[in-house]
């Protein structure tokens, strides 16, 4: 890969700044920092999970949920942008945090995403275990499942150790799949019109007698589970040449191409549905995907599209991975996590956090075994990363109070205040709506799964803080309390 000598010096010394030494190898253009994102979002792997639940949920109405949590996450992507910019570093949000609001406040934003990282690894390989298994035309039994889960896994890590500028390899031909899987296969639906264009209008009748305003935001969640993961071309900031300008300019990319590629993948596949009633018929019709598939380009096409969306999984997973790796290495460089000299090692070969990425693996490994209670551990992932994007809304919101300022080469001016309070409310709104009890027939820790699973995770959290001496040295850690002679505008940010 071409390197700019004189951009990457400038870069290792704006990171000897923070007081860290350039130990990842620094080798991202644009393109492959947009795909670590673009692939971690996975319009493929959010859309082949969840079309069904949007669908039988909320009837194709569903389909303006989508412009709606785009809409929302934009405005935090924008807060994240003037972020990136100021503080490039690896463990994005642990490290905006600590200096937003100090080392205590960034360990638990960093506890709350690693541990939805983490999670999410599971919940993405577990979800393409079904596409794995058809592919290779066996049952698909939970056992057959959960073994494939941790093959995934495994693969995933060997490619992550190898370093960033292979692991790119694989991003770059996940971004290859995520079109193919939604612009490609949208293209060739648009010819097999079954559903008029007003389809994305229609209920179907899913709300009875009763507005569809609940309903409609029960379905919101199809989007509110896709729609994050921008944020992991922050978090491998120190391996991309010239970060300040390039992350920004992924994230919001990132975002901006998945909801794009999203809202024609679901158009195109209402528009093509056959018999909708029969498509919003869980009993009948539990993966609406494949039916729709079998139904219009027929079951051999659909067998061989089964390996793009088996390749945009994986790629997927791995993304996650690698985001998750760098959270725990940044933890450890700062010495605020139990056996951090381990976990801050970076092999000498591949330049790799080595042994945070096994760790990682370790926990996922562990996690897959439970990947069974699948609905619980994509629900706490899904609010683990809400829960600390907005504390990083809310530590914006604090340090623009104190009259911090954005760096120069991303600012929002004056349109900073109230894109940043539009983002924590609607954030706050999407937490509230994650959360809730739906479902008041099932048993009540059923009910309340996901506020169960989040306190779990919160008492640990505060367990392991105060009882860990290396945690606690978190304490330690001052937020930014001058503006420094670099900031930019006034009205910024930092």
């Amino acid at each position: 890969m071409e390197r700019n000598p004189n951009q990457m010096d400038l870069d290792q010394q704006h990171l000897e700044q923070f007081g860290y030494k350039q130990e990842l190898q620094r080798t991202l253009k644009f393109f492959s920092n947009f795909g670590v994102a673009f692939t971690y979002l996975s319009p493929v792997v959010g859309f082949y999970s969840l079309f069904g639940f949007g669908l039988q949920t909320g009837g194709p109405a569903f389909f303006w949920g989508i412009p709606l949590v785009v809409l929302g996450q934009l405005m935090v992507v924008l807060i994240f942008s003037e972020l990136a910019a100021k503080y490039p570093l690896a463990g994005a949000l642990y490290q905006w945090a600590r200096r937003l609001m100090g080392g205590g406040y960034g360990w638990f934003v960093g506890w709350f995403y690693g541990w939805a990282l983490l999670i999410t690894i599971t919940a993405v390989d577990y979800g393409g275990a079904p596409y794995i298994a058809s592919a290779l035309g066996i049952g698909g039994t939970q056992s057959q499942l959960i073994v494939i889960t941790l093959i995934m896994v495994v693969i995933q890590t060997l490619i992550n150790m190898l370093g960033i500028t292979r692991l790119s390899i694989l991003i770059n031909i996940g971004v290859a799949m995520e079109v193919l899987g939604t612009l490609g296969i949208g293209v060739i639906l648009l010819f097999y019109s079954h559903q008029p264009m007003g389809i994305v209008d229609t209920t179907m009748g899913v709300q009875g007698h009763h507005s569809y305003w609940p309903v409609f935001l029960l379905a919101l969640l199809f989007s509110g589970f896709i729609f994050y993961g921008f944020e992991s071309a922050a978090d491998v900031a120190e391996e991309v040449i010239d970060p300040r300008r390039r992350v920004p300019k992924a994230m919001i990319w990132a975002l901006l191409v998945g909801g794009a590629t999203t809202m024609f993948a679901v158009f195109a596949f209402l528009h093509a549905t056959p018999n909708m009633a029969l498509a919003m018929n869980a009993a009948r019709t539990p993966n609406p995907v494949t039916y729709i598939l079998s139904a219009t380009v027929g079951v051999t096409f659909s067998k061989i599209f089964l390996w793009v969306v088996i390749v945009a999984f994986l790629s997927c997973g791995a993304a996650v991975e690698a985001a998750a790796t760098r959270v725990f290495y940044s933890y450890a460089r700062d010495q605020v996590i139990p056996f951090h000299r381990f976990l801050s090692y970076v092999s000498p070969k591949y330049h790799t956090p080595i042994n945070a990425l096994w760790v990682s693996a370790i926990i996922a490994l562990l996690l897959s075994l439970s990947a069974r209670f699948e609905s619980i551990l994509t629900s706490f992932a899904v609010v683990g990363i809400y829960l600390a994007f907005q504390m990083i809304m809310l530590g914006a919101l604090i340090a623009r109070s104190r009259g911090v300022k954005a760096d120069k080469l991303f600012t929002l001016r004056g349109w900073a205040w109230p894109i940043n309070i539009v983002a924590l409310i609607y954030g706050i709104g999407m937490i509230i709506n994650l959360a809730r009890p739906t479902t008041p027939s099932a048993p009540w820790y059923i009910d309340y799964e996901v506020i169960l699973a989040t306190s779990v995770i919160i008492v640990a959290g505060f367990m392991v803080y105060y009882l860990s001496p290396a945690a606690h040295q978190a304490r330690h850690l001052k937020k930014e309390s001058v503006i420094s002679a670099e900031s930019g505008q006034s009205g910024g940010l930092l």
